[in-house]
């Protein structure tokens, strides 16, 4: 079977009477309401959750359900005397922090790629070299690791009928009560995931942008915590390190927690239905898949789905794992059905695809068995 190089998906939380990420207060008139972020599809303007937000709430979750250590942000750039935050970052140690790993980070360098002399660089990239020739030039680099897991926004797939407003206010023990509002939102918010598999535990040191800092590759090296690669190093035992930190980021994800206003609209934001599989190439094919409208009520378009396997049956590498909470769809015995082998014909080659069918925590835990 071709090996899994990448993993995709996408899932859908139920916001009923929900607000999860603010976009502030409104205009106008409206300068009492806060209100959710907003996008326009088309005609309609619909609810959002930005993708930082989520992940963050992902990130959270992950640490929290597996007692990793966490790669807590703190400033590492100051703009004047007085101490203005200019820049910010995580450990930046993608070995020591699955977190790291896992999202990525950045710490961009002045002057990358440009050489200045040893003494000045602020890397020790050439370390071994500098000992016998300290004014030997260096090239400048800078420590950037693109995030191995990519995902979209969370959006709403109910176009119409999700607005919501709430009426509040603040009494007082003397003066009159002060008003506020909040507009929230009823709808199910759909979010498309690619993780790079095989890019995990995997850090490519080439050119003037490097994924692992050196001064602690040496570190882990000497440690036996990481091996050399053509090109970068490796964790040790890494396909097994990859495993892990795969399978517990994907089982974090069936068990989200996280969002704005939960004192006030308190929302579970744990999805309640799941796609995932892997694959050989790195398209998040799983997207487009559902409709929610007032006379239908929620669908999973089971046409496209299956379209989506026929196109992509040779670069499927696992069973399909398909998570569904009970009375969550409206066509969900549709959905059931799917369960098992599939032979699929594209021209004249044909392909099986299996597809799994369980509740959304079952599903991450088979899936996270395979990879």
């Amino acid at each position: 079977m071709t090996k899994t190089r990448h993993i995709a998906g996408t899932f859908l939380i139920h916001a009923d009477a929900s607000f999860l990420n603010g976009a502030g207060l409104g205009d106008g008139e409206n300068r009492n309401v806060t209100v959710p972020k907003l996008l326009k599809d088309q005609k309609d303007e619909v609810p959002y959750v930005s993708s930082q937000a989520w992940k963050r709430w992902l990130r959270n979750t992950m640490i929290e359900e597996t007692g990793w250590p966490a790669s807590e942000l703190t400033s590492i750039g100051k703009a004047n005397e007085k101490g203005t935050t200019t820049k910010i970052a995580g450990k930046l140690d993608p070995v020591g922090y699955a977190e790291d790993d896992l999202f990525g980070y950045m710490r961009a360098q002045e002057g990358q790629g440009k050489k200045v002399k040893a003494e000045d660089a602020d890397t020790d990239a050439d370390a071994g070299e500098e000992e016998e020739k300290p004014n030997k030039p260096v090239k400048t680099k800078a420590l950037v690791r693109a995030s191995p897991f990519s995902a979209s926004l969370l959006v709403s797939v109910r176009k119409k009928g999700w607005r919501g407003h709430d009426e509040g206010f603040v009494h007082l023990k003397e003066g009159t009560p002060l008003p506020y509002a909040t507009q929230f939102y009823t709808t199910h918010l759909q979010g498309v995931f690619c993780l790079a598999h095989c890019r995990v535990g995997v850090f490519s040191n080439a050119g003037d942008r490097i994924e692992l800092d050196e001064s602690k590759a040496k570190g882990y090296l000497a440690d036996g915590k990481i091996k050399a690669i053509d090109g970068g190093y490796e964790l040790v035992n890494c396909d097994q390190s990859r495993k892990e930190r795969s399978g517990a980021l994907l089982k974090a994800l069936t068990v989200l927690r996280g969002g704005a206003k939960q004192a006030a609209f308190g929302t579970d934001v744990a999805p309640k239905f799941i796609i995932m599989a892997g694959l050989s190439c790195g398209n998040p094919i799983f997207n487009h898949l559902f409709t929610d409208t007032a006379e239908t009520g929620l669908i999973f378009k089971k046409d496209a789905f299956l379209e989506i396997l026929k196109d992509y049956a040779d670069r499927i590498t696992t069973p399909i794992f398909i998570g569904l909470r009970a009375g969550y769809v409206a066509n969900e015995n549709e959905i059931k059905e799917l369960a098992g082998e599939h032979e699929l014909e594209r021209g004249e080659e044909k392909h099986k695809v299996s597809v799994v069918v369980s509740t959304p925590i079952e599903a991450a835990e088979a899936f996270a068995g395979l990879i």
